[in-house]
């Protein structure tokens, strides 16, 4: 029983500190003013309270992926898949017998970034 720490540190990971929003600035939008600053914090997926608190305090948002990028980056991810088993059989079985569907695929991601 001697062994144990009489006082109990508390494990784990510490707690983060959050600073609390007390101070506030009035700031008067005209309808549209205030639709355009809703609309662009709704394509962020913020409210327009916290994109208005961003882009004073940064000056800027760094915006997240669009769906039409999500869909891009995975439809290449599946062509690089595919072509490193490409290169997985060129070494294989011999360069000549897989050139064919290395310009299938190079075809594929040149329409793919030209359709864009």
């Amino acid at each position: 029983m001697e062994n144990k720490k009489k006082d109990k540190t508390k494990r784990g990971r510490p707690v983060k500190e959050k600073a609390k929003l007390t101070n506030s600035i009035n700031l008067k939008l005209t309808e549209a003013d205030f639709n355009s600053i809703k609309e662009k914090a709704e394509k962020l997926g913020m409210k327009a309270t916290q994109y208005a608190r961003e882009m004073t305090l940064k000056g800027g948002i760094k915006s997240r992926f669009t769906l039409e990028e999500l869909d891009m980056m995975r439809k290449l991810s599946g062509m690089a898949n595919n072509l490193n088993q490409i290169a997985r059989q060129a070494n294989t079985y011999g360069y000549s017998n897989t050139a064919l569907d290395v310009i299938i695929i190079l075809e594929q991601i040149k329409k793919l970034l030209h359709d864009r």
